[in-house]
């Protein structure tokens, strides 16, 4: 399923949830070995696999984990403004 601005924030969720399980699953890790390398209980993986809130950091190490954590830089463009000149 296709992410967009008319899914509920639950709804992107559960479809994030899904798609890490089926990448973890691809890559032969199990929810034991992705808690463990992510630093996780394994019941965090299990929850956010079934489309339950987990933390930002725990989703990061979860996506470093599954070597999708450079996927992240495309999340959010950089911006051409710096911090400086927003204190300006």
């Amino acid at each position: 399923m296709k992410i967009d601005n008319q899914m509920s924030p639950e709804a992107v969720v559960l479809e994030l949830g899904g798609r890490v399980a089926r990448q973890r699953i691809e890559q032969g890790i199990t929810q034991a070995e992705a808690a463990r390398r992510a630093g996780v209980g394994k019941r965090t993986i299990e929850r956010f696999e079934d489309g339950g809130d987990i933390q930002l950091t725990t989703l990061v190490r979860l996506l470093g984990v599954l070597g999708l954590a450079q996927r992240l830089d495309g999340l959010i463009p950089e911006g051409a403004v710096s911090p400086m000149e927003i204190l300006r």
